[in-house]
């Protein structure tokens, strides 16, 4: 009789919500006596969603991997192992959903599971970068810190399959990555423009004072993330507006995505990354010719009328634009852009001298992912890596010409090809294999592209199915697992 309560729902439910009553009164007398800081809040968050994935089963992986998502406004608040190795929470979360996933064999046995063919034929040449290592003396902390930040996309894809077997599933985490990206943004314009606002939390920020550039152009530090790469996630989680207000259609919620919106660009805009302002113009170029509706229009005015205003708010704009522009050509004129350009040739000349690569770490950080790889692993793994990236844009972009003005899968199509074009361009020209809480964004992208495409390949695959078959046999045909209806 007991043994069957203990395995009861209810008792398990009842054990959870014990569980983090107790942690929430301890929590709540511990910051009484000592005060609160962000290593307590952010041990705290990081448990609560521990405590959803292990108590909730199935139910509580789903829902951890959509609370997942919002630890990545936790930027560089990491854990110290050595000087050159730190873990984020972000990575002990994600390998606990793996192990829970794995725990539960019904959710893995009815997966389907697939890997890009690129990631079968890389993952021998990050085997073989571990070669220093047999001569010893290798900075073995820094060649795992880098390993470390490719494995992780494993897992990524992983859990994103199994999550998104749930169709509604994709709203949630669309939802909660454009949340994230919001929540950095306000967090960032308000140390920007209303820098009393910190006082209100000072654990939580630290210097916020913002910093002049070369060419005279004030730009926002970000403290509350860690620094101004926070405008990577919000060059990646932007495009999700164009579904979401697909989504949501009531004129509130669609103005506080609209609002939301409006706050990503505005902090890309005070970041000064003009690598990232590249991208959002791609972007937005790429929205209007795709979707020549009101979406593409409204996003376009948005950024020119943000423009405009940060031209007049923001002195030495069209300065910082002009460097960026001289930069591409070739010819830089500050320092910034004059040490990304050595560091490139530096990297391109290591890679001529050793075609096989220099092991883990050896690049340093290049600022180009794909220059890091072509150093680290090698120039047949550095081919590997940038065609299986240019590739799965490629795939992306064919696979949603078609379904463009399928409101099921073109929308969200469409915010997937262009926050790809933001993977591409922050692989390119900026590089953030270096560090988890860089490449995270990144890698949740590329994973939900990964699996929107396996997805809309089992549809056309069913779709042809359907086609070659008599009348009376069409009603046989068995429907995705992921785009069942939801139990």
């Amino acid at each position: 009789m007991i043994e069957r309560f203990i395995h009861t729902r209810r008792a398990r439910a009842i054990v959870a919500i014990s569980a983090i009553l107790i942690g929430a009164v301890v929590f709540y007398y511990y910051l009484g006596r000592q005060g609160p800081s962000y290593k307590e809040v952010m041990i705290a968050f990081g448990a609560l969603i521990m405590a959803v994935i292990v108590f909730g089963r199935e139910l509580g992986i789903r829902y951890g991997f959509v609370l997942w998502v919002l630890t990545l406004t936790l930027g560089y608040r990491t854990v110290a192992v050595t000087p050159d190795l730190a873990i984020h929470p972000s990575e002990i979360l994600l390998w606990i959903l793996l192990i829970c996933i794995l725990a539960q064999r019904r959710l893995v046995s009815s997966a389907r599971l697939t890997f890009p063919v690129w990631l079968w034929i890389f993952i021998p040449f990050c085997v073989l970068a571990w070669w220093p290592m047999i001569s010893g003396g290798a900075p073995w902390d820094r060649m795992l810190n880098e390993f470390r930040n490719f494995l992780l996309f494993v897992p990524l894809v992983i859990v994103a399959a199994i999550v998104l077997q749930r169709e509604r599933y994709w709203r949630y985490l669309m939802l909660a990555f454009f949340a994230a990206g919001s929540l950095i943004a306000l967090m960032g314009i308000l140390e920007y423009w209303f820098p009393q606002v910190i006082a209100l939390f000072p654990a939580f920020v630290g210097k916020a004072t913002p910093t002049v550039t070369e060419e005279g152009f004030v730009r926002a530090q970000f403290a509350f993330w860690g620094g101004p790469p926070a405008t990577f996630i919000c060059a990646l989680a932007l495009p999700a507006a164009i579904v979401l207000a697909q989504w949501w259609r009531r004129w509130l919620q669609r103005a506080a995505i609209v609002f939301a919106s409006v706050l990503q660009v505005l902090a890309i805009y005070i970041g000064g990354y003009r690598s990232i302002w590249l991208i959002l113009i791609f972007q937005v170029m790429a929205a209007c010719v795709l979707r020549l509706r009101k979406q593409g229009a409204i996003i376009a005015l948005l950024c020119v009328v943000i423009s405009v205003g940060g031209y007049e708010l923001i002195p030495r704009t069209s300065e910082r634009a002009m460097s960026g522009i001289s930069a591409l050509q070739g010819h830089p004129t500050d320092s910034s852009a004059t040490g990304r350009k050595n560091r490139a040739l530096a990297a391109f000349e290591s890679a001529v001298d050793a075609p096989f690569g220099t092991g883990w770490s050896s690049a340093g950080w290049v600022h180009s992912d794909f220059l890091q790889v072509f150093v680290n692993l090698g120039v047949i793994a550095g081919l590997i890596f940038f065609g299986g990236c240019a590739y799965t844009l490629l795939r992306l972009g064919r696979r949603l010409l078609p379904d463009l003005r399928n409101r099921q899968f073109g929308d969200l199509g469409l915010s997937l090809f262009l926050s790809f074009i933001a993977v591409l361009g922050i692989l390119a020209m900026e590089g953030v294999t270096v560090l988890p809480q860089l490449v995270l964004p990144v890698w949740f992208v590329w994973a939900l592209t990964e699996v929107w495409l396996r997805q809309t390949a089992d549809v056309s695959e069913v779709k042809a199915a359907i086609t070659q078959l008599p009348s009376y046999q069409m009603m046989a045909v068995p429907l995705p697992s992921s785009f069942k209806a939801d139990v």
